[in-house]
């Protein structure tokens, strides 16, 4: 159980991370003087997302913390927000790896899973 709540966290971290390369300070100056609901909604969603999942993100790692270790905990969390950032790249901006970047994500995959092995709830 404990790993979901860390793949949880990560997901969150991975939704904050999206949030911060939305952010536009102009975006919202202008969708609050448009009055349009939905250019509001538009400028104001990264912010939303930004702050949901930034607290949800440190209560997931916070709770993991109290079972794991903090350095195996923070380890295995950077791991997989490395990997699921990369395959948000892959999947939503299109964005193309070479055979060296697969091979190292697949490590930090196999990292993670030894790491979760030898620390089995």
């Amino acid at each position: 159980m404990t790993l979901i709540w860390l793949i949880l966290a990560a997901l969150c971290q991975t939704a904050w991370l999206w949030s911060t390369t939305q952010l536009s300070g102009n975006a919202l100056k202008n969708a609050l003087r448009s009055k349009t609901l939905s250019l509001v909604w538009q400028a104001f969603f990264p912010l939303v997302v930004y702050l949901a999942a930034g607290i949800s993100n440190v209560l997931m790692l916070a709770h993991v913390m109290r079972t794991w270790p903090a350095s195996i905990t923070y380890g295995v969390w950077t791991g997989l927000v490395m990997v699921l950032a990369a395959l948000r790249e892959w999947i939503f901006d299109r964005k193309t790896f070479r055979s060296k970047e697969i091979l190292y994500l697949f490590l930090i995959f196999i990292g993670i899973a030894g790491l979760h092995f030898l620390n089995h709830d």
